[in-house]
């Protein structure tokens, strides 16, 4: 064989080598992305935690203070929970409500006066920046003709129970102790609701034994991530009904826990009082477990 051929051979064994050696490291991005891929899709209550807190403390953070549906109706409700007022008896001109401080009262009427102003003018070019250059500061002394505390309407929630609130009576509790103003107090209440009911909802993902992404798509609905990052009685009322589902779903394939399913049908029909029809879903179970019962027989 002649020199030439031998060197012809060899430089195109070399070329089929780099060949072979660049096609995988072509396919090597592609490859991880599918183990990351398929990792995430064994994992949904991962994917979802990991979302939600996302999106969920951005929208706590970016949300100007009342900017929530009736967020300040909830939040005096809430207020008047930390305070002990398990019932409303304060009532003036037939409207049930609470006494706040008068500095509380001056921030919480200056953010939802915020909010109606900006929501009207903001057309006209007026930005929130510029509202928020009138925030009244902490302090300041009590002029003799005004009170020391003022009542303000509960506004339609007084008859909302404490489980919907939990998260939010203890951050504010919480609050009260670290002495925060209004802003960061109520910050601190919507990122503690978050997170709660963020592991709520993973946790009825984590449980339902199939449609674990039908529940994640359901928790992701952005009036979902929304009523969970501000205060609001929805974020409970999904959650624990997520839960009921979930555990009802479980107990149709296998025999669940009574106990469990009626501890978390409690708090979701005291959640939002509408969702005791809820309580038809044990029908189901009882209905399919007899069923399975005879077939086993």
């Amino acid at each position: 064989m002649r020199r030439s051929e031998i060197r012809a051979q060899a430089a195109s064994v070399r070329l089929s080598r780099d060949e072979n050696t660049e096609m995988p490291r072509g396919h090597v991005l592609w490859s991880r992305l599918s183990r990351v891929l398929s990792c995430l899709e064994s994992r949904p209550a991962l994917v979802f935690v990991l979302f939600s807190f996302a999106f969920g403390s951005t929208i706590s953070v970016v949300v100007p203070p009342l900017r929530g549906p009736d967020e300040i109706a909830h939040f005096l409700r809430i207020y008047s929970y930390t305070g002990g007022g398990l019932v409303p008896v304060t009532e003036v001109n037939g409207r049930k409500g609470i006494f706040v401080e008068r500095e509380l009262y001056i921030q919480l009427s200056f953010f939802k006066n915020a909010g109606e102003r900006f929501g009207r003018d903001r057309g006209q070019g007026l930005r929130y920046g510029e509202i928020m250059q009138e925030y009244p500061h902490r302090g300041g002394t009590l002029a003799e003709d005004e009170q020391a505390t003022k009542f303000m309407p509960f506004a339609g929630t007084e008859g909302y129970n404490p489980v919907a609130y939990a998260p939010y009576i203890l951050a504010a509790a919480i609050g009260n102790l670290l002495k925060l103003d209004f802003p960061n107090m109520l910050l601190l209440m919507r990122l503690l609701g978050l997170i709660t009911f963020t592991a709520v909802a993973a946790y009825a993902i984590k449980l339902s034994p199939t449609l674990k992404w039908a529940f994640v798509l359901l928790a992701m609905l952005p009036v979902s991530i929304y009523n969970r990052s501000v205060l609001s009685a929805d974020g409970a009322a999904l959650a624990y009904a997520l839960v009921i589902t979930a555990l009802c779903f479980s107990a149709v394939q296998r025999d669940g826990r009574v106990w469990e399913r009626s501890l978390w049908m409690t708090l979701c029909a005291l959640s939002k009082q509408p969702q005791i029809v809820f309580v038809l879903l044990e029908l189901m179970v009882c209905r399919i477990t007899q069923l399975r019962r005879r077939g086993a027989a």
